[in-house]
């Protein structure tokens, strides 16, 4: 074979390889595009099907409270104007004629649960009372971007709180209410019912805030204890980097992602089930109040603003402490606490109730298999005891 037939067989091959590699790649191409072409159509069913769903649980919770209004009982929206912002409240009761439940949610920035998307989420709560919930300022419904950062204060809300119970105590006939608390709400509650025993049944705290320096402080030494436990170097370097506090408002963030890695705000064993995050959460992207951009606001600007913004507050946090600011509340009492709850701590919360001056009576429940959030059993025993209490305490 000469040079040039080899040269002219070389080309030819070159040529068919180049052909082959054009049509491979146009081939490839084809199966990218019909790769992700069938990846919009799953994706797209699937949110149609998110969006059915939604629609089909938003029917029903609409129809129940259809129900609750024809038997006699109530279920609405309201906004109002509160301390110059506007908030947005739900009011729910299967009779209106029983007594009144105000609900004060957590957070800051968190309205789930008890917040204004709370629309027939709870029937054994409003089989025994008429629930006031609403979204504090900041917070879900009740954020736009006109609030001031400077209004985002406890006084504030205790205020927004104190003007809300008027505003139900007046429209519903009531000359008092209960008040119900929970976690970041318990500080304004313990407040509220503290200042205006006349206006309050009996005041319940759920995951009952107290003192937060030393909450941090017992925190990190049971964190340096489960790290010992588990040969964690990674943690007990971390934890011996933080220091001993009392924390800046970063440092206590911090303290918290620590307290998240090792479950301490969702207890579970051997045995127990940890609380699911979504059932205490699901109003939000359920309620028939609640509109697509309502939950995108409520998860992202508004938590933004409220927990991250407002550094005031949270340093005004970091110094919040029940047992000087509210010795004494004069009107029954009842703490509903998890056992393992690290981040509104168990100890710590018995304490101040050993220590607090209630003259009307004091209860404190112990949720056995919960830490900060309250598992499915936990959350029965937190309706059936608030069902008791209305019941005892209103007679």
């Amino acid at each position: 074979m000469t040079e040039f037939q080899y040269s002219l067989i070389r080309n030819e091959r070159l040529g068919e390889m180049v052909g082959m590699s054009q049509k491979n790649r146009k081939s490839r191409g084809k199966i990218t595009m019909l790769t992700m072409g069938i990846i919009l159509i799953l994706l797209s069913l699937f949110v149609l099907t998110l969006l059915g769903f939604r629609g089909y649980k938003q029917h029903k919770i609409s129809a129940q409270a259809e129900t609750f209004i024809k038997n006699g009982g109530i279920s609405q929206i309201e906004k109002l104007s509160i301390g110059g912002v506007k908030h947005y409240l739900l009011i729910e009761g299967q009779d209106k004629n029983n007594p009144v439940c105000v609900f004060l949610h957590g957070g800051p920035g968190s309205p789930m649960p008890f917040g204004a998307s709370s629309r027939s989420m709870f029937p054994e709560i409003t089989k025994s009372c008429t629930a006031v919930y609403y979204d504090q300022r900041g917070a879900g419904k009740s954020y736009h971007k006109g609030i001031e950062k400077e209004t985002m204060n406890i006084e504030q809300f205790i205020s927004d709180a104190n003007e809300i119970v008027d505003y139900i105590r007046h429209e519903l006939h009531q000359d008092k209410v209960f008040i119900v608390g929970n976690s970041f709400g318990s500080i304004i509650g313990a407040e509220l019912a503290s200042r205006y025993p006349e206006k309050i049944h009996a005041y319940i705290g759920f995951a009952q805030v107290t003192d937060f320096m030393e909450n941090q402080k017992l925190a990190a030494q049971w964190l340096n204890k489960e790290a010992d436990k588990k040969h964690d170097t990674k943690m007990k370097s971390a934890l011996q980097n933080l220091g001993e506090g009392p924390y800046s408002v970063k440092e206590a963030d911090q303290l918290g992602d620590f307290l998240d890695k090792y479950s301490a705000h969702n207890y579970s064993d051997e045995t127990v089930k940890k609380a699911n995050i979504f059932h205490l959460s699901k109003g939000i992207f359920l309620s028939p109040d609640y509109s697509l951009a309502d939950i995108y606001i409520t998860l992202v600007p508004a938590a933004n603003f409220s927990y991250f913004k407002s550094e005031a507050l949270k340093e005004e946090l970091n110094k919040t402490n029940l047992f000087k600011s509210v010795p004494k509340i004069e009107v029954p009492v009842y703490f509903i606490q998890g056992k393992h709850d690290k981040a509104t701590n168990y100890l710590l919360a018995k304490q101040y109730y050993d220590k607090l001056i209630a003259p009307k009576g004091k209860e404190f429940i112990v949720l056995e298999n919960s830490a900060h959030y309250s598992n499915k059993e936990d959350f029965r025993l937190f309706e059936k005891t608030l069902t008791r209490i209305v019941k005892t305490v209103s007679r």
